[in-house]
């Protein structure tokens, strides 16, 4: 029997397939630091000691999120660098163990990835011997650490480079950008897309796949590595000149964006370096330190003030307590101009509103709709949108060009040219059309809202929106 858990949820099947669910306590999102690590102990002695679990599937009981990195708010307790070394060396240790499972006992771990995927979340999955991520929007995947201002310090400037390659690895680490799961399939950083709806249900299979027949029996990873892309990729990386010219062509490429105004990026080239060269010890230990260094620097700090603050905002709805939204279900747009069809795209896309787009005539209609439409196809062509879900969206957007169908609108945005007369014209044709409490939108960048609502005679429902 394992001890009682606080931040996590484990259960063995009767084939011996272990699914650990994390869910910090009292959180909405999973973040990792000290605050778990005797619950993650506790798991891994289980995982290690048990012979009847024979391998184990790794996910999240939070709804919308697997890991999203470390608890940042842990930084702010940090005095001096050795107590941060402490942290990351005691974390580097847990993911060690959590990899030794497939690498020393035979015991295969399936990371179960949906949503957020970031910082020492993407390490944590790094540890697995497969991956396999949901094709949900909310899934991204990275190592945004260099934007805290510190760098990846459970693994993840060793084990990425390892499975992705240096320069991709290089690219992610550098940059802090996330990859949506379609992407990192084809990096080879996820080896399998799922639905939400069955992400461990495909798992706990590739598990049990695993347990018959062996590691062989879990797919690898998509990309060709016969490709003449990848040859030369390995070429580069395999030899000491190549990998020489690579860190080299990384550091002016780094230097280039960050003018040598932020330590991390360097720091983190560094340990990715001594990795390659010194080997993966080495690297950990670099890691370790260089995170100590860097967590209190001046850039580190402001970074993550900046970080906070952001977060700050995006829970500020600068709505007064106890007023409620109005449900905006059915939006008009005046102008089928790019403008135009990019909002009415945005609206069906990002809100899934019904949405009726005006046009002086048929072939301004036509353009608006076919302007919707190359958005959509876009979102296919980039995998955000399945074919069948961009035709959904399609056909909730419709066009005239006169106001039928504007009676029941609850939202008007104007996306006409800069004219106030014109835009005057039209707020009072719109309010002589629609209900009193329908609100009127100006996409406007150079008139003032005021102007505008001087010739509307419902003004309080008059305002400018980007």
């Amino acid at each position: 029997m394992t001890a009682e858990l606080t931040h996590f949820h484990l259960d063995v099947s009767d084939e011996g397939i272990a699914t650990v669910l994390l869910d910090v306590a009292g959180e909405r999102m999973n973040t990792i630091g000290p605050m778990i690590f005797e619950d993650f102990v506790t798991v891994l002695d289980r995982l290690e000691n048990d012979d009847a679990i024979r391998a184990v599937v790794l996910g999240s009981a939070k709804p919308d999120n697997f890991l999203a990195g470390a608890d940042i708010r842990m930084f702010a307790m940090i005095s001096e660098p050795a107590q941060a070394e402490e942290v990351v060396r005691s974390g580097q240790e847990l993911y060690g163990r959590l990899e030794a499972l497939h690498a020393e006992r035979s015991k295969p771990v399936i990371a179960a990835i949906h949503g957020p995927c970031l910082g020492g979340g993407l390490e944590l999955a790094l540890t697995a011997s497969m991956r396999i991520a949901t094709d949900h929007p909310k899934t991204r995947l990275g190592q945004p650490e260099v934007m805290l201002g510190v760098l990846p310090a459970f693994g993840g400037t060793q084990r990425l480079p390892e499975l992705i390659g240096v320069a991709a690895a290089l690219d992610l680490i550098l940059t802090g950008r996330s990859l949506r799961a379609g992407r990192a399939h084809k990096l080879g950083l996820v080896d399998e897309v799922a639905p939400p709806q069955v992400l461990l249900e495909v798992a706990q299979r590739r598990a049990r796949q695993a347990i018959e027949n062996g590691p062989a029996a879990t797919p690898t990873r998509s990309k060709s590595w016969l490709s003449p892309a990848t040859l030369q990729q390995l070429a580069l990386e395999q030899t000491p000149m190549g990998r020489r010219m690579l860190f080299s062509k990384a550091e002016e490429k780094m230097l280039e964006e960050t003018h040598d105004n932020y330590p991390a990026h360097g720091r983190a080239l560094e340990a990715v370096r001594i990795g390659i060269e010194e080997g993966h010890e080495a690297g950990y230990d670099a890691e370790a330190r260089f995170f100590g260094e860097l967590v209190l620097t001046p850039e580190a700090k402001a970074l993550q003030w900046i970080f906070f603050a952001d977060q700050m905002l995006k829970k500020e709805t600068w709505v007064p307590a106890g007023v409620d939204p109005k449900p905006v279900d059915k939006v008009g747009i005046l102008g089928g101009g790019h403008m135009g069809g990019g909002i009415a795209a945005a609206s069906t896309i990002r809100s899934g509103t019904t949405t009726r787009l005006k046009e002086i005539d048929d072939a301004g209609v036509g353009r608006g709709l076919a302007y919707v439409r190359k958005v959509l196809d876009g979102q296919v062509k980039r995998r955000r949108m399945r074919p069948f879900e961009a035709e959904q969206a399609m056909n909730r957007v419709t066009g005239t060009t006169d106001w039928s169908g504007f009676g029941n609108v609850d939202l008007v945005i104007e996306a006409v040219f800069e004219s106030l007369e014109l835009k005057q014209t039209l707020l009072q044709e719109v309010e002589a059309v629609t209900e009193d409490d329908t609100v009127f939108a100006s996409n406007t960048s150079s008139i003032p809202i005021s102007d505008i609502a001087a010739a509307a005679s419902r003004p309080e429902t008059v305002l400018g929106m980007h």
